[in-house]
Order: structure tokens, then sequence, then C-alpha cells
């Protein structure tokens, strides 16, 4: 190679040196106008709107809840003691009746003509008696004749007192004080002794058994208060109170029969389906927030909350769950602004704003959304992933890994698993 050639390769590297470095020159301030905030070229991104709540006291409890029927203290069946025709009915089912009330009156022409038979046959009984005893004082008849004519007169007897009895029976009256709950005869009907003619329920108070699991048994004892509430009834609410706990617990389902009285206020029927809450606990002025604002994707109890237009991922410590509240043992305080609508999918650290509060806005490398409302801001959380990337991997550590692994991995997992959990009873 000659001296020539060499000297005009050595002129062509120059060359190409020269030029790429003035190229890089004029690269790197475009770039870093782009990509370094508050360049001239910052894109802004529109905060997620998302609606909150404020952590507030109330009152709490634990309590155990469960279902039953209600059913009368007592029900007792009015039978026909004799045969006769129904003449007449002075009770009709709904009416209240007093213990010792006519309910039904039976036609007493049979029962006076058996009546008057049975007299005769016991005035000819007691005569043929009396004479075979002076007879027999005097050894004229056998002992034989004499104990068998006596025990003629005695069924006689009997049967006087029977026939008696039974033209009392005609009219029947009410064993207890209640209420009719059926009548199961007409007048005419015939009825024959044991029958069923009326059933009369005791309604005020009315009971109501229910089964405990055998680990909440000890939190409840007789005189205990319980409120009950029916579906027919919704907006109101009724007294009860324990009034016995068995002594037993069934080996096949591990419960225990606890009896409730309730004050029935004119108002409840046997047989309504009704909803018992036997409070266990109370905890007052504690700290709650809305049950909505759990997040549902983990087997952790997390919230978001709002710092300064960001949302800031806080594990906290659940106590009891009553209605649409949740107790916060540790983790949050009061004042604090929890997110209840808009979580799904939020990530730690993203710009959010509560809705119906001005546009905000932050710098390229949050989340997009916006106005495009709360499908807007969800998918615009999401898509914002993609842009997001280095960004969160390289500001947000450790929280932006776990908030994408619970807004992924666990986002199918059922919400069963937490209900599980936290609803047992009001409370852990």
């Amino acid at each position: 190679m000659n001296l020539k050639h060499i000297t005009r390769i050595a002129l062509l590297i120059g060359l190409a040196l020269a030029f790429g470095c003035g190229e890089d020159e004029e690269a790197k301030p475009q770039a870093g106008a782009r990509g370094r905030p508050g360049g001239p070229s910052g894109r802004k991104i529109a905060a997620i709107p998302v609606k909150g709540d404020t952590v507030s006291r109330a009152d709490m409890s634990a309590y155990v809840e469960t279902y039953a029927r209600l059913e009368a203290e007592r029900k007792v069946s009015v039978l026909a003691r004799t045969t006769g025709l129904v003449e007449a009915l002075t009770g009709e089912e709904g009416d209240k009746v007093r213990q010792g009330q006519a309910l039904v009156r039976l036609n007493k022409e049979e029962l006076s003509l058996r009546l008057k038979q049975v007299q005769a046959a016991f005035e000819e009984a007691k005569a043929n008696y009396q004479r075979i005893e002076v007879l027999h004082d005097q050894r004229m008849v056998s002992q034989t004749e004499y104990e068998s004519t006596r025990l003629r007169f005695a069924n006689a007897a009997l049967g006087l007192e029977e026939a008696e009895l039974n033209l009392t029976y005609t009219d029947l009256t009410a064993p207890i004080s209640g209420v009719i709950t059926q009548r199961l005869v007409e007048i005419g009907d015939l009825v024959r002794g044991n029958q069923e003619v009326f059933v009369i329920s005791d309604l005020d108070p009315l009971l109501v058994r229910i089964f405990v699991p055998e680990r909440r048994m000890y939190q409840l004892h007789p005189g205990q208060k319980a409120t009950i509430a029916v579906e027919a009834l919704p907006e109101q609410n009724f007294t009860g109170q324990i009034r016995m706990i068995s002594p037993e617990i069934d080996p096949e389902s591990g419960t225990v029969k606890v009896t409730l009285e309730v004050d029935a206020n004119g108002l409840l029927k046997p047989g309504m389906f009704a909803t018992v809450r036997i409070i266990t606990e109370r905890r007052p002025n504690t700290l709650v927030v809305p049950k909505k604002a759990l997040i549902l994707q983990t087997d952790e109890d997390d919230v978001f909350i709002i710092e300064e237009g960001k949302a800031r991922r806080v594990a906290i410590e659940l106590g009891f769950i009553e209605g649409g509240q949740v107790e916060i043992i540790s983790g949050l305080k009061e004042g604090d602004i929890v997110v209840t609508i808009g979580h799904e999918g939020l990530k730690d650290g993203a710009a959010v704003r509560l809705a119906g509060t001005p546009l905000a806005t932050s710098e390229e490398g949050g989340s997009s959304g916006g106005e495009g409302g709360w499908q807007g801001g969800a998918s615009g959380n999401a898509s914002g992933g993609a842009g997001q990337q280095s960004g969160d991997q390289a500001a947000s550590g450790p929280n932006s890994a776990k908030s994408d692994s619970s807004a992924t991995g666990q986002a199918a997992r059922p919400d069963s698993t937490r209900q599980t959990k936290h609803s047992q009873g009001g409370g852990r």
C-alpha cells in the first residue's frame, strides 16, 4: 500500500469522526428537552379522577347474626270430648280469646235422650240391688248372685255419671288465652271424641330458636338483648332476649341451640322468617372507613390514601365489620382521605384528584387519563403503564413491583376470599 492511499483513508476517517461528534452535540440538548422534567417539550399528564372519603369515628360492634322462623310459645289444640253435631261456633280464626271462653256448642238432644235412658237403667239396677241385698242378708240368695247384682248396679251408676258428664261436654271452651289460629269444623259437622276442632296459640311473646357455633356460645348469656327484623316489616326492628341456652352441643353440626323470646307488639306472626342479631361486643368512637375503600385484589388489607395529589398504598389492620363500614385498628389516622372509587388498577404514587375538584396535571411519567371519566382514568392508568414503566421502576422501587403484581396477577382473585376472612359475625 503506498503513502498516497494511506493518507486518503486517514482523511476519510477524520471526516467521519468530525461529522458524528457534531451530530451528538445536536442530539443531546434535544433529548434533554424531551426527557428532562421542565423541558420545552415536556408532556403534561392529567391526574386520575377518583372518589374518596375521610377517615372518621363511629361506634362499632361485633355480633352473632343468623336466621330462623318465629313460633308461638304455646300452641294448644281444642278437642271434642264427646260425639255430637256442631250447633254453634262462637270463635273465628284471628279472634283473641280468654281462657274458659266458649267456642263450640254441640247439639244436646241426642245426649239428653241418652241421659234419660241411662237414668232409667240406673233406677232399675238400684232397685234390683236393694232387693237382692235384703235377700242376701237373709241368706236366701247365693253370694254369686249378690255379687253379680251389685256389679250391675255399680256399672249403671258409672253410666249415669258418664252421661251427665257428656252433656256438659257439649260446650267447648278455650284451654288458654291466645289467638285462634285454626278453625277445623263448620256448623252441622258431626264431631267425635278427641277430634281437633280449634287451634289456639299464645302469640306474645313469640319464640325463635337459633343455632350458634360452639366457639361463639360463651359470648352469649340468658337475658342478653337481641334485635329481630322480618322481611314483611323492613323499616321496623323488634326486641328480643335470650331465654335459654341449651346445655348440649349438637355433635353433628357443632352448634348449640339458643332460645329467645320476642316482643311481638301485635305485629309479628308465627312462621315469619326473621333475622336475629345479638351484639357480643361494642367499641365506641373508633376509627372507621367505608368498606368499599378496601383493595380486594390481594389477601392483604390495604387502602389508597391521597397525599399531596398522589395515591399512596397503605397497609392497615382491620377490626369489626358492620354494615358498610370497617374498623381501623392501625395504619390510618382520623382525617386521612381514602380512595373509595377508582382504586382498581391504581398504582402507588400515581397522580390523582378527587372528582369535582379542579383538573390537576403532572409531568410525563405519571398515569394518563383525566377527563375521560372513570373508564378513561382506569384505561389511562393501565395504558399509561407502558409510558410509565421505566420511570416507575426506577423511582418507586419495591412498592411499584408490589402494585404491579396486585393489578395484574392478583386481579382475578375472587372477593369471596376477603368476605370469608372478615365477615364472620361482624368482625374478627
